[in-house]
């Protein structure tokens, strides 16, 4: 139907209802609507049903669609059919999936066919498949690749032909499923094509198969790279403990003991994370230090499509959203791997530097997209030197913390605005920096000490029981260790030469 089938009054009140909408005025849009539809225009029926929905009210928007689908819009017809079939109601939902299809709905086409599918009617599913499937709709070739499929019992060819062409649309299940037929036609090397491709598309099964496959042809480096890939994108327990065995075989136990506690709780960083975020850490501290203090206000607003900050009456650019901590589970989702954004979006594309980071000096918590913290004695805290070690990549200014979710979570956000203070070398704050910091990374005080001085530009001077960095205005920093390399004294001359 168009327009043009309408009152022209009750086609102006729908245009007036959709741009008001638009602009962000629900309750003056939500009275248009009903206007417009009383008009004789049913599919603003519609449209009120779906901004209904949109804010909560479910049920309101079923009686808006019932109202619009009485009047013969396909779309509303389909929404009706799809809450009689949760429901449980499948000769209405059947009903009002038909009325959809007569209008053309392609998604009420494909819903019937898998109704009838499932009431075992599959040469009636199929002709609606077919008809999805010309309407452009790769689920319904999946599924006609699935009748054909069979579980590996009926015709494996005509099952290859649909799967293929439901993969070049880009549908990650059907390119997953040609693997397995071309497994159970014994072309090995086209199974392990196809699952790459279904890897691809983010199929949640398809790395583990790879990694089990290469790991048969004790293929080990391409084994764990499909491994690693299971692990990082879906969490996969299997992937994980496989990747354990791999760190095993080689010796890391320090990487094993990281892969084997992920999918249940890590009570301790890896041994990359721990160097990577040590040589770091104290200059990262005073980063912190500084940010704080210039953050004015314990309110705070945040604008991720805008990318600012607003608190104590300043907005600041440059945001990156870094991830979130959830204060219910213990665990720590990188925003990349959240599934509210995309990883192209302005305030999250940043992050792929740290991703990149991650994968070439092999750092599993700089790439698996969720992380359970569970094990640590302090998970939140545990997530906070997460990000500040992951924002140091970024440059700028630090890591700024949120709460979120009525107090459920923390959303972390990397700031880089040139109108903050840049935290440049302070020899006054200097030992204490350097203290904190090995007490947060024990385990070599060494490099704590190193990545230190470096960050600010100084020259290195090591003995065996020293460290000394000498800066370009002349002053410097002198570390002592003890034999069993503790830091046991500190000196920083605040003098310029």
């Amino acid at each position: 139907m168009t327009d043009a089938q309408y009152p022209p009054a009750a086609v102006e009140l729908r245009e007036r209802a959709l741009a008001v909408e638009r602009e962000g005025r629900w309750a003056e849009a939500e009275d248009l609507f009903q206007q417009a539809f009383e008009a004789g225009h049913p599919v603003a029926a519609y449209d009120l049903g779906q901004g209904l929905l949109d804010r909560g009210d479910s049920a309101g928007a079923e009686t808006w669609w019932r109202r619009a689908a009485e009047q013969g819009v396909s779309a509303a017809a389909f929404e009706v059919g799809y809450q009689e079939e949760r429901a449980g109601d499948l000769d209405e939902a059947e009903r009002w999936y038909r009325q959809a299809a007569e209008g053309g709905h392609r998604s009420g086409i494909l819903n019937l066919g898998v109704l009838l599918e499932n009431q075992g009617e599959p040469a009636e599913a199929m002709d609606f498949y077919r008809r999805a499937w010309e309407l452009g709709d790769d689920r319904a070739a999946f599924n006609i690749g699935k009748i054909h499929d069979n579980d590996g019992k009926g015709d494996l060819a005509l099952a290859a032909e649909w799967y293929e062409r439901a993969a070049e649309r880009g549908n990650a299940g059907a390119a997953y499923n040609l693997g397995h037929v071309r497994r159970d036609q014994g072309d090995e090397a086209a199974m392990a094509a196809a699952w790459e491709r279904a890897a691809e598309l983010r199929h949640p099964k398809a790395a583990h198969s790879l990694g089990v496959v290469f790991k048969r042809r004790a293929d080990w480096e391409s084994s764990a790279k499909w491994f690693r890939r299971a692990v990082e994108d879906f969490g996969h327990r299997g992937a994980a403990d496989a990747l354990a065995d791999f760190c095993e075989r080689n010796g890391d136990q320090g990487q094993a003991r990281f892969w084997r506690d992920l999918p249940y709780g890590l009570g301790a960083y890896s041994p990359a994370f721990e160097a990577f975020a040590g040589e770091g850490s104290a200059a990262a501290i005073h980063r912190q230090d500084v940010l704080n203090a210039a953050l004015e206000g314990d309110h705070v607003n945040f604008n991720v499509d805008e990318r600012t900050l607003t608190t104590g009456g300043r907005t600041y650019h440059g945001v990156t959203l870094l991830g979130s901590f959830s204060h219910l589970d213990q665990s720590w989702l990188w925003s990349w791997a959240n599934q509210h954004y995309g990883d192209d979006h302005p305030a999250i594309a940043p992050l792929e530097a740290v991703r990149e980071y991650g994968r070439d000096h092999d750092i599993p918590e700089l790439t698996v997209g969720r992380l359970e913290l569970s094990g640590f004695p302090q998970p939140h805290q545990a997530a906070t030197t997460m990000a500040i070690a992951a924002g140091a990549l970024l440059g700028g200014n630090g890591v700024h913390s949120v709460g979120i979710n009525d107090g459920k979570g923390s959303a972390y956000f990397h700031i880089d605005d040139p109108q903050l203070p840049v935290a440049g070398y302070d020899p006054l704050a200097a030992p204490r920096l350097v203290m904190t910091a090995v007490e947060v990374f024990p385990s070599d005080p060494r490099r704590v000490v190193r990545g230190f001085v470096a960050h600010y530009g100084a020259g290195i001077a090591e003995g065996p029981d020293v460290i000394q960095g000498s800066f370009p205005d002349g002053r410097k920093l002198t570390v002592g260790f003890t034999e069993e390399g503790l830091v046991k004294a500190i000196s920083a001359e605040n003098t310029p030469s």
